[in-house]
Formats: C-alpha cells, structure tokens, sequence
C-alpha cells in the first residue's frame, strides 16, 4: 500500500507503540510457538539489539520519506507517483524486516519438532480462518465489509468522504475481492515455501531463505501470480490517483496535520 509503512505507526501512539515493541513482538510470538525459557532469553536479548539498530537506520529513512510524501501531496499525485511510493513503502519494510530476520533466524533454529509444528499449524489455521470467514459470505457481502473497511481508515486520514470518494473505494474493493483466490494461493505459497524452510532450520542458507519468503511476503509477490498482480496493483493505482485528485483543501489539510504529527513523533523516537 501507498503508505502502509506509515500506518502501521500512526498519530499520537507510535511512540508509546513503537518503545513497547520488546514487549509487544516476543507476545505475538507466543501466539505461535511457545519457547522455554532459555529460547525466550535469547530471543529478547537479541530482539534489544535490532530494536536500537532499527531505531538508528530505519527511522530516519522513514521521516525523510514522509517528508517526501508531505511535499508532494501539496499537488494532486499522478499515476506515477502513486505508484512510486507504493515501491518505496515497501522498501522500507524490506530494509526494517531485514534488520529482525538475523533475530528471527536464530530463534526459529532454536526450535525443536514440536515447535516447529505448532508455528507451522498456527499459520495454516490463520490462513483457513480466514477462508471459513469468507466462504460464508456473497460477493456483494464480500465488498461491502471491504468497502467499509477503506472508507475507515480513509475517513482515519482525511476527516471525512464525499458520497464520490466513498464509490471509489467501493470500487477499489471490488476489485480486491476479484483478486481473493489469487490472494488465497499466494498465502498457500507462501505456507508451501515456509514449511520447506521450517524442515531444513540448520540449513547453511536459512537466514537468506528466511530473508527472501520474507521479502516477498511484504511486497505480496509471486512468480505464478506475477501478471495478474501487476494487472490490479495498476487499477490501484488508478484508483487512488482519483480519489487524491478528489481531495479538498480541507482533507489535504486533515491529512499533512496527521503526517506532521507522525514524523514529529519519528524525530522524537530516534533523538530520545
């Protein structure tokens, strides 16, 4: 997404979010694998030091690259730019996603059977409660629980939508729920390719494998699926050209007023 770095750290939150992260990721990990209590020593020693190292590298690419963003909004986006700052976002996951995996790498080599098998299990039965969640519903159900999704987090960044910005996101949502059994078989890929990891945990290339299904999993690649995502990621695109083309002053206003507070809030985390 154009800013999904950003809204992972949102408003006034993020610092307290972002200084909690040594808590925060050894619990979500917990939900996957339950290590004992040397594993988890190390896991959280080691989580400290790519914490300060993202803290050092990372943060500021990020200011810089919201700093970018705010200047360029100041004029409707083109088609180009939008799709420039997709790229660009998700660079910057790679790059902080490639600062965790050395951590990551060694707690999942840590692992014995047992628990591989439970972090393997527990990413199939997220990626079928998934599908059970969808299969219930018909495809008009399917875009209208999108639809309304967008529109929140839209309504979250500009204050408020025209009944015109609220039918472009229907239309983005409809084209999403067109792409689900395409987005269904890239998560069944990518569970394919993190077993055939998870089976060789000594394995000289592990960490670069691990960095790699990584990688790909933020930028939602696939090489089966390569044309057919090109193909909606530039309706995407087209549709938020539109929708920014259709912003009012106050919106863009809404909308620089919450990026300024967030890169406020990145300058405070990386000089503390």
């Amino acid at each position: 997404m154009i800013v999904a770095a950003v809204l992972l750290l949102t408003g006034c939150v993020l610092r307290l979010g972002y200084n909690t992260l040594d808590f925060w990721i050894p619990y979500y990990v917990s939900d996957y694998v339950s290590l004992n209590s040397s594993q988890e020593k190390s896991f959280e020693s080691d989580l400290d030091l790519a914490l300060a190292e993202h803290r050092e590298k990372e943060l500021p690419k990020i200011h810089r690259l919201i700093s970018e963003l705010q200047q360029d909004l100041k004029q409707p986006l083109s088609f180009n730019q939008i799709r420039g700052y997709h790229f660009k976002f998700t660079a910057i996951g790679q790059e902080s996603a490639t600062i965790f995996v050395p951590t990551f790498s060694r707690m999942l080599r840590s692992l014995d059977q047992t628990q591989r098998q439970q972090f393997n299990q527990k990413i199939a039965d997220d990626i079928e409660k998934i599908r059970q969640e969808r299969a219930v519903l018909t495809t008009k159900q399917k875009i209208t629980k999108r639809s309304q999704a967008l529109q929140k987090t839209a309504k979250d960044w500009l204050g408020s939508l025209t009944n015109k910005q609220r039918t472009l996101l229907t239309e983005l949502a409809g084209y999403q729920v067109e792409m689900e059994p395409t987005f269904f078989s890239i998560r069944e890929n990518f569970l394919t390719d993190w077993k055939a990891l998870m089976a060789q945990p000594q394995s000289a290339a592990f960490q670069q494998e691990l960095k790699r299904t990584v990688h790909d999993l933020l930028a939602f690649e696939n090489p089966t699926a390569e044309q057919e995502l090109e193909f909606y990621l530039n309706r995407r695109f087209d549709v938020m050209r539109r929708l920014n083309h259709s912003l009012s002053d106050d919106q863009r206003q809404h909308m620089q007023a919450l990026l300024t507070d967030l890169r406020k809030d990145i300058a405070a985390l990386i000089y503390q």
